[in-house]
C-alpha cells in the first residue's frame, strides 16, 4: 500500500473512532438516567475511546512492528473495525465541517446590535472563586471564566403582533450556585441585566448544585426586575440539591414563576411562555390545553434546559425557544471548536442562535459554571429584542 494513502486512512480511522466514541459520550449525557449511572457507563465510553489509541500508540513505537510475516493487512476484527472508523471519518468531516460553518454565522433573521465584556474581578476588585480548585483554574492562561459577554441582539419573529414590537428578553442559563463561586458574581448579573431594563426574564435551568445555597437565591435573585416578569425551569444539577420542593419555593421567593411542565399567558400582550423541564422531570406543559387562538397572532415562548427538545417545540409551533445545559461546549478549540457537549445531537446546538422554521431557538454558553475552566467560550447573558419580520 503507498504511504500516502495509509497516512490518509489512518487518519480517517482516527477522526472517524474518535468521533464514534466522543460521541456517545455526547448523546449519553444528553438522557435522563441518574447521575451515577451516567458516570459509570462514561467511564466505559472514555476507556473504548483511549485504550485503542494506546494500543495504537505501542504498536507503532514497537520495533521492529509485530505485524505477521509477509502480511501488511490482515482480514479480521480489528482491520475491520479500523475500515469502519475510516468510513465514518470520510462521512463525519464533510458533515461536522457544514455543522461548525452554520455555528459560525447568525441566522439572517438575527442581528448582533451590540456586546461587551465585563470582567467581573476587576468590577468586583478581587477574584470571585472561592475554594482551591476554583482559584488555580482561574489562573490558568486564557481561561475566561469571569469575561462575562453582555450581549444585545434584534431577532425578527414572523407572527410577532404589532402589540409586542420591542419586546425584549434577558437569557440567564446555568447559574451553577455551588459555592464554588462568591455570591458578588452573582450580584454583578443582576446589576448588568437591570441595566439593560428588560420586559422579561428567562432562566433555562440548573440553577443551584448544593442544598446548603438554595437559601442564597431570595437575596441574589429577588433584585432583578423585568416589567412583565421573570420565569425559569430546572435542569438536571438542580436534582443535586435533592429538595427541589425547597429549590421551587426559594425561587418563588426570589419573584421568579416556575414553568416547570406548565404555561402561562399574559392575555393583555397576546404571550403565551411554556416551560419544558424533559428527560429529567417528566411533566409535559400541554397537560393543560393551550389557550384558544384568536384572531390576532399569540407569541410562544418555550424555556427548555436541553436543546434536545426543538423538535418538540417546532411541532407545538413556538416562535422563540430559550435553552442551555450544553455551557457552549465548555472549552472550543481554535478551529475545531467544541468537542464534549451533552446533547443527542452533539456539538450541533452547543450555543448560539438556530432557525428551526417555525421555531427560533438561542442556546446560551453559560451564564456561569461548575467547572472553572473555559476557552473561547466565555459566559453570557444575553438581551434579545423582538421584532416583526419584514418581506
Amino acid at each position: 500500500m503507498p504511504l500516502a494513502l495509509a497516512i490518509v486512512l489512518s487518519v480517517l480511522a482516527f477522526v472517524g473512532h474518535a468521533a464514534i466514541w466522543v460521541g456517545l459520550v455526547n448523546r449519553w449525557h444528553s438522557t435522563g438516567y441518574p447521575r451515577k449511572v451516567i458516570k459509570s457507563v462514561t467511564l466505559v465510553f472514555y476507556a473504548g475511546l483511549l485504550v485503542p489509541l494506546l494500543l495504537a500508540a505501542w504498536y507503532v513505537l514497537s520495533e521492529p512492528w509485530p505485524a505477521p510475516e509477509g502480511v501488511e493487512w490482515k482480514l479480521n476484527g480489528v482491520t475491520a473495525y479500523l475500515a469502519f472508523c475510516a468510513a465514518y471519518g470520510l462521512v463525519h468531516i464533510p458533515a461536522w465541517a457544514l455543522s461548525r460553518w452554520r455555528s459560525l454565522r447568525h441566522p439572517e433573521v438575527v442581528e448582533l446590535r451590540r456586546r461587551h465584556v465585563v470582567d467581573i474581578a476587576e468590577e468586583l476588585g478581587t477574584s470571585p472563586a472561592r475554594g482551591l480548585r476554583t482559584a488555580i483554574f482561574s489562573r490558568v492562561p486564557a481561561n475566561q471564566l469571569w469575561q462575562l459577554h453582555v450581549s444585545e441582539f434584534s431577532v425578527a419573529i414572523p407572527r410577532l403582533s404589532r402589540q409586542l414590537e420591542g419586546l425584549s428578553i434577558c437569557h440567564w442559563s446555568d447559574l451553577h450556585l455551588s459555592g464554588r463561586i462568591d455570591r458578588g458574581y452573582f450580584r454583578e448579573v443582576v446589576r448588568l441585566t437591570n441595566e439593560q431594563q428588560v420586559d422579561l426574564i428567562a432562566l433555562t435551568g440548573d440553577i443551584c448544585d448544593v442544598a446548603s445555597h438554595i437559601d442564597w437565591l431570595p437575596e441574589l435573585l429577588g433584585p432583578a426586575t423585568a416589567a412583565l416578569g421573570k420565569y425559569f425551569v430546572l435542569g438536571n444539577h438542580d436534582l443535586r440539591t435533592k429538595d427541589v420542593r425547597r429549590l421551587r419555593a426559594a425561587m418563588g421567593e426570589a419573584g421568579f414563576t416556575d414553568l416547570g411542565g406548565r404555561w402561562e399567558a399574559m392575555d393583555s400582550r397576546r404571550i403565551l411562555i411554556a416551560g419544558d423541564e424533559r428527560p429529567w422531570f417528566k411533566a409535559d406543559p400541554l397537560e393543560r390545553p393551550w389557550p384558544i387562538e384568536t384572531a390576532d397572532p399569540v407569541l410562544k415562548i418555550l424555556l427548555s434546559h436541553t436543546p434536545d427538545q426543538i423538535g418538540w417545540a417546532r411541532s407545538q409551533g413556538f416562535d422563540l425557544m430559550l435553552a442551555g445545559h450544553t455551557h457552549g461546549g465548555q472549552i472550543r478549540f481554535p478551529l475545531l471548536g467544541p468537542v464534549l457537549c451533552p446533547s443527542w445531537h452533539g456539538t450541533r446546538y452547543a450555543g448560539g442562535f438556530f432557525h428551526q422554521p417555525p421555531t427560533l431557538m438561542h442556546v446560551s454558553r453559560g451564564t456561569a459554571s461548575l467547572m472553572p475552566l473555559r476557552l473561547n467560550c466565555p459566559p453570557e447573558i444575553t438581551k434579545l429584542v423582538l421584532h416583526r419580520a419584514t418581506g
